[in-house]
């Protein structure tokens, strides 16, 4: 069975994840997946970004330790917010390279470049953030339900007919925020929503087996690598973004070959 490589992590968190991934490698995969195939090509369908790394701006209600109601429910963030309105909470995980480039965790400009591009037809205004915390499942349920429903308004005009088809992208940054993501995307896939999640733990990701899913090897904090890698970014988007037009059966784990080669990161 492939591993995930921690020994980029500071000691003390190497231990307590590789300890977590025997875990999960004592455990079956999930035997049901519920899957929605994706029926338009990327360039007639609009993404949604969902980000699981605590993002909020600075004029909404924080997300905190609390782990109480409303660190549950999502944050809405339109795509053109500004850099210095942003605040992160990181639920282990080590925010410095995103200090420096929010894109590592909050790939919106990257989206937009390849939209320019031509690789997505339109991307959703809105950011849906989700702090990553999961220990009340059934608040975070609610809160997920909340968001499908929100994104199925936003799909119909004014005749009450859906016109877009919409997929959601689900970025976390550590392994906490992955379980999270994989939440999402089931639920929302029950619901008849495309998904496809860029997890950072492999153990994790085979038994949860969400839908879609892309594993790339890199430190928490860093799922599209290293700040101002602009290039790297694109890149590791456009082939986890792929997962929707590719993927032709539920609960299949893709590998994403990037290597990251910047050395161990900062403790947290």
């Amino acid at each position: 069975m492939k591993k995930t490589d921690f020994t980029l992590l500071p000691k003390r968190k190497q231990l307590l994840y590789e300890q977590m991934a025997r875990l999960y490698r004592a455990q079956e995969p999930q035997k049901h997946t519920d899957w929605v195939p994706f029926p338009e090509k990327m360039l007639d369908s609009k993404i949604t970004l969902i980000s699981v790394a605590g993002a909020y701006l600075k004029n909404q209600q924080p997300f905190t330790a609390d782990e109480n109601e409303s660190d549950y429910d999502y944050r809405e963030i339109n795509t053109d917010f500004k850099k210095e309105e942003l605040v992160l909470y990181p639920i282990d995980w080590d925010p410095s390279e995103a200090e420096k480039d929010l894109n590592v965790v909050l790939p919106a400009e990257r989206l937009i470049l390849l939209q320019k591009e031509g690789l997505i037809g339109k991307i959703d205004d809105i950011i849906y953030s989700f702090s990553g915390c999961n220990r009340n499942r059934e608040l975070l349920r609610k809160n997920i339900d909340k968001l499908i429903n929100a994104l199925k308004e936003s799909q119909k005009d004014s005749d009450e007919s859906l016109i877009e088809n919409t997929g959601a992208l689900i970025i976390p940054a550590s392994a906490i925020t992955s379980e999270t993501a994989c939440f999402i995307a089931s639920q929302m896939e029950a619901k008849g929503i495309s998904t496809a999640v860029l997890s950072l733990f492999y153990e994790q990701a085979l038994i949860l087996s969400p839908p879609r899913c892309a594993f790339i090897n890199f430190p928490f904090g860093r799922p599209l690598g290293k700040a101002g890698h602009v290039t790297l970014h694109t890149a590791i988007l456009r082939d986890t973004l792929r997962l929707f037009e590719k993927m032709k059966s539920p609960g299949l784990l893709i590998n994403l070959n990037f290597i990251w080669s910047s050395g161990t990161i900062p403790d947290w």
